[in-house]
């Protein structure tokens, strides 16, 4: 898969898709937990998380950021930007 990297300062250029990229129920319960788990570790220990997303075109970009907050359908990323969950691929803490 070819992935491009952008900063969390592109994400609001970008335009992500409106469907669920997981269709598995039990892949988006797995993508929950890790959400919670990357946000623990960008509060408590400052590290960045990686995030797999895509856009709306079909791209796949990843991002490198800490993620301030992640509450019902949004994750937010350090600068204040808001990413949809259900366009993240897969998280990396």
């Amino acid at each position: 898969m070819n992935v491009r990297k952008i900063t969390p300062e592109e994400i609001s250029l970008v335009h992500f898709t409106h469907q669920d990229v997981l269709g598995d129920e039990e892949q988006k319960i797995l993508r929950a937990h890790k959400l919670v788990k990357a946000v623990m570790l960008s509060n408590m220990e400052h590290l960045d998380v990686g995030l797999i997303l895509k856009l709306d075109t079909g791209e796949v970009i990843e991002t490198f950021s800490n993620l301030v907050d992640f509450a019902d359908n949004y994750v937010e990323v350090k600068g204040g930007s808001l990413i949809p969950v259900w366009a993240i691929v897969d998280v990396e803490a």
